[in-house]
């Protein structure tokens, strides 16, 4: 079978496994038919957002739907699909080409959301996961102050919280396999390599009120911590491994995103900013970083300098950041209850 194949037989077993559990099948849409949905026809390639073209970004459409602020944002692997996810309780997905909504799935205010790796399922933070052709619910892990995300391989779930060890979940068992144990506090942000080979994860202060404001590098198959990256003054919202695996960047509250050497553990260079951030985002080539944070702005930077290369406005907070598969849009949103597309303007 192929990667695709693999994929959606491991999510038709977890269904059938999860069956006998009560997961809901309650969506606040009726199903829709995802092929019937219009695309864009006979529309100019669009020009990548890179670090030679980002002059020419540009908001060039507006999402409205969310009525409180968003959160997360996701692009599917193939580009297809934008879901968000906002404090209004819903997880929106829309057609990238068309700009309309395939689905607005009943879902508790999250701090993010995220595709798996089948781009059929849209998953919150809290474990619920949502099959977007059918709009049913075909899994409910019912936590509590969770993030959750799967590893690009399909292979595995990372589920952390409040002072608990950070768990990995084997995706066709639905077990927990291993756990990882490190952090004293609570774990706000966590992301696969590209490879899945390792997790990182970013630290603050919960309910402990033991402050533990770092990021750790775990092997994930001998769940052995590799790194222990200490730095950060504050709480570590974000964090994201670029294309290649070879940086991570981590966004703080304590105004600074941090780009690290995976290998060495060392700092790269420090971004500095006027206010907290809560997420970063690699572009597809890896060559700009995109920050988001409190002082309405999402800001792109040029990775191999550290140079501030352009700031894109917004009315609000940003909270969450996400360039396409292909470089050509960059979507955020944040408390402005809006979802912007910025691409190159022609």
């Amino acid at each position: 079978m192929s990667k695709n194949q693999v994929n959606t037989f491991v999510w038709i077993l977890g269904a059938v496994l999860i069956a006998g559990c009560g997961a809901s099948t309650t969506t606040s849409v009726p199903p829709t038919d995802v092929a019937a949905l219009p695309t864009v026809a006979n529309a100019p390639d669009p020009a990548a957002i890179t670090a030679d073209t980002v002059d020419q970004v540009g908001r060039i459409h507006t999402l409205s739907e969310h009525t409180d602020r968003v959160y997360g944002l996701d692009f599917s692997s193939d580009g297809r699909w934008l879901a968000s996810g906002s404090w209004d309780d819903t997880i929106r997905v829309w057609n990238v080409a068309s700009r309309q909504e395939v689905q607005a799935f009943d879902e508790r205010g999250d701090w993010d959301v995220f595709f798996a790796p089948d781009d059929e399922h849209v998953a919150s933070v809290y474990g619920a996961i949502w099959n977007i052709a059918s709009g049913e619910k075909v899994q409910s892990l019912n936590a509590r102050d969770f993030h959750v995300t799967f590893s690009p391989d399909g292979v595995w779930m990372a589920l952390a919280g409040y002072n608990a060890p950070i768990e990995l979940w084997d995706v066709e068992t639905w077990q927990v396999v291993r756990t990882l144990a490190g952090h004293t506090d609570r774990v706000f942000g966590i992301a696969f390599s590209p490879d899945s080979i390792l997790l990182a994860s970013g630290s603050g202060m919960g309910p402990s009120d033991v402050s533990d404001f770092t990021v750790r590098l775990w092997d994930v198959a001998g769940g052995r911590e590799r790194h222990v990256l200490q730095g950060h003054r504050g709480d570590v919202h974000a964090v994201a491994f670029s294309p290649d695996g070879a940086l991570l960047a981590s966004a703080s509250i304590d105004y600074t995103v941090r780009l690290w050497d995976v290998q060495s553990g060392e700092v790269v260079h420090t971004l500095n900013h006027r206010d907290g951030l809560w997420d970063v985002a690699f572009s597809p080539d890896g060559k700009l970083l995109a920050s988001a944070g409190v002082e309405h702005q999402v800001r792109l930077w040029d990775v191999a300098s550290g140079r501030l290369l352009r700031s894109l406005r917004h009315d609000d907070e940003v909270m969450a950041v996400a360039f396409s598969p292909d470089g050509t849009l960059l979507a955020s949103g944040g408390y402005d209850h809006q979802v912007h597309l910025w691409g190159i303007l022609r």
